[in-house]
């Protein structure tokens, strides 16, 4: 079998339905005949499980990372959608919540191994290292927002974060070039620089080769954003414009991949513990997700 396309699911703010989302996006590519991974990423407030049918994992990352299982495959749980797996966040040891560079990049590394055509990735909440190292480290992520300015902002936030720590990341050793990466993001220092593009014109003529690594990577990260919770053809609309808005000034391409309406069944689904596309009535949220799961496969496999 081909290395799995992982993708991370991400977008700064809680409560904007990021796990009901990832739950949801996994269970139509299954539906269209492709095996899916999960996994929760979010060791501080795990409840992915809960969106799949899974009341209590036996395990989880927190016991990958403490080494008491060798293999990410020893934790995977069958869950309520056929042909997937799930790899729980859920711990009660608050210290692992926080996992350190070295501890992230073996997650990152044997999520690369394990048996599935798509691996769904759900990050936690905010936009710190901790969450933006697993969104850099992976080809294509996901970015959730709803169309409220607050949702918005943190979303924009998010990206930046995990642009610049996507950066960062590629110089590990040269202290020198990473600290320049890191002052773009200081609300100070870059007052010099309105784009990123401006930025990376700023280093060329110091450091010619990093910057066209630089770009290399940009180029190749591909950004997708879903609008969770529309009401409305105005917060349709919304997607547009922050995609337009990132790409004036992070110099990244979002490509708006689909929106999701609001639903009160999504609730319902959710007390239920499984994915609403599963219900067998015909909704226009599972039309949404269909759209969404379909573009992913174009994006992704070019088919």
């Amino acid at each position: 079998m081909k290395d799995p396309i992982i993708i991370s699911v991400g977008g700064g703010k809680g409560g904007i339905g990021k796990s009901t989302i990832t739950a949801n996006i996994g269970a139509s590519l299954t539906l269209k005949g492709y095996s899916v991974g999960y996994i929760d990423a979010d060791l501080g407030g795990a409840n992915l499980h809960l969106c799949l049918g899974v009341k209590r994992p036996y395990a989880g990352l927190q016991d990958y990372i403490s080494g008491k299982f060798k293999k990410l495959d020893d934790i995977a749980v069958k869950t309520a959608v056929p042909n997937t797996w799930l790899v729980s966040g859920a711990s009660d040891f608050l210290e692992l919540a926080n996992p350190n560079y070295a501890q992230k990049q073996k997650i990152i590394n044997n999520l690369k191994k394990m048996s599935a055509e798509y691996i769904l990735v759900d990050l936690g909440a905010g936009s710190d290292y901790h969450v933006t190292d697993f969104y850099a480290a992976f080809s294509y992520g996901i970015v959730v927002a709803d169309a409220l300015p607050t949702s918005i902002e943190n979303a924009y936030g998010f990206l930046k974060n995990g642009t610049i720590r996507g950066l960062t990341r590629l110089f590990s050793g040269k202290p020198e070039i990473q600290n320049r990466i890191k002052k773009f993001s200081d609300p100070v220092s870059r007052k010099e620089y309105a784009t990123v593009h401006d930025f990376l014109e700023s280093m060329s003529h110091d450091f010619g080769t990093e910057v066209e690594i630089m770009r290399k990577w940009l180029h190749s990260k591909k950004n997708l954003l879903i609008i969770n919770m529309v009401k409305s053809s105005d917060d349709i609309t919304v997607g547009t414009r922050f995609a337009e808005m990132v790409k004036k000034y992070l110099s990244i391409d979002l490509h708006y991949i689909g929106y999701v309406v609001y639903a009160p069944e999504v609730r319902t689904s959710i007390k239920e513990m499984r994915p609403v596309v599963l219900t067998h009535e015909s909704t226009k949220i599972k039309d949404c997700f269909d759209a969404i799961s379909q573009n992913l496969i174009v994006l992704t496999k070019g088919i």
